[in-house]
């Protein structure tokens, strides 16, 4: 169970959260569509059901986020510098 900063369900839509920490936040139902996340450290936060449709993820450590999906990557922005769980492909569309 996350003990981070509690964001659950909060409508975080185009928020700034460059270079946040986030680690062991629950963002479980948050909107984060199109925010900033480049550089945020999420390390063992809790995504389920976060929204990150074109959410710009370029730089951010995602590497041991909790229940993080294929399909929430796919929808999001990223780059060669983000860090995704193992079990998961960077997609193709990151370059």
């Amino acid at each position: 169970v996350p003990a981070g900063p509690d964001h659950r369900g909060a409508d975080l839509m185009g928020a700034s959260l460059r270079r946040a920490a986030l680690d062991r936040a629950s963002l479980r139902g948050a909107y984060l569509i199109a925010a900033d996340l480049r550089g945020a450290s999420l390390r063992r936060a809790d995504l389920i059901g976060a929204d990150l449709r074109d959410a710009d993820l370029s730089g951010a450590d995602l590497s041991d986020a909790l229940f993080v999906t294929l399909s929430q990557v796919n929808a999001a922005r990223g780059d060669g510098t983000t860090l995704l769980p193992a079990r998961l492909a960077r997609p193709a569309h990151w370059g």
